[in-house]
């Protein structure tokens, strides 16, 4: 299994690990920049302006469907996880609330941690798809990083709550597939691309595994982060 696990890697797309470092640069620049300027200076140059960015990079990608007329109901909402979790980053230009804290530390460090790692990029993708895919991932990694270097602990109840959200989700739109015959998500069958699934049975064994990773690692993320909250009250 190790070696297969390594193979996985060794067989990630050029452009993924390209796009990937690229990425990883850019979240790299502006937690730099957060650091530099202070958190009072670079929330009013570029906090809040940047929340937006998620709506934009989704703009974008609808546009550019539309326009190569390969729109689909099935395939072209916004309706995975991560893109999800993206577009809740908007609520900081409305508030700053430690829910969207917790929220964007559990499920964007997941989300961008699961879409680096292993990708459902092939490489034959158009370039709004690959900005929508690297855009939003970035940017939730942004954000979860900076919500735990900027002083967040997630409590036991931030944690519940974390899991809660993910499993509405997970409900919400596995009914939607069911209707719509649709498979975001992945909760009917494997996504493409060069991921881990490949290791996995199929479904539903898969997506029992996904889903059992993905509560390990908010476990993790919550031991690793965890700490008393008082200064926040």
């Amino acid at each position: 299994m190790f070696f297969e696990i390594i193979d996985v890697f060794l067989s990630l797309p050029r452009i993924h690990i390209i796009a990937t470092i690229f990425t990883l640069a850019i979240v790299a620049l502006l937690l730099l920049a957060k650091k530099i300027l202070g958190t009072y200076n670079f929330n009013i140059a570029l906090y809040r302006k940047i929340a937006f960015t998620p709506l934009i990079i989704e703009l974008i990608f609808q546009l550019g469907v539309m326009n190569d007329k390969n729109w689909f109901l099935k395939e072209s909402l916004p309706f995975e996880f991560s893109y999800l979790t993206s577009l809740s980053i908007i609520l900081y230009y409305f508030i700053s609330d430690l829910k969207i804290k917790s929220w964007l530390y559990f499920a964007g460090i997941w989300s961008a941690a699961a879409a680096f790692f292993n990708t459902i990029i092939i490489g034959n993708e158009t370039w709004y798809a690959l900005l929508r895919y690297y855009g939003h991932h970035g940017l939730l990694l942004f954000y979860g990083l900076e919500s735990i270097l900027g002083g967040f602990r997630p409590t036991f109840t931030n944690y519940i709550n974390a899991i809660k959200m993910t499993s509405y989700i997970i409900i919400s739109i596995s009914i939607f597939n069911i209707l719509a015959g649709s498979n975001y998500m992945f909760t009917r069958s494997k996504p493409d691309g060069v991921n881990f699934t490949i290791l996995m049975p199929e479904w539903p064994g898969y997506l029992i595994i996904i889903l059992a990773l993905g509560l390990i690692f908010y476990s993790i993320l919550y031991f690793c982060g965890k700490k008393n909250l008082e200064h926040y009250k």
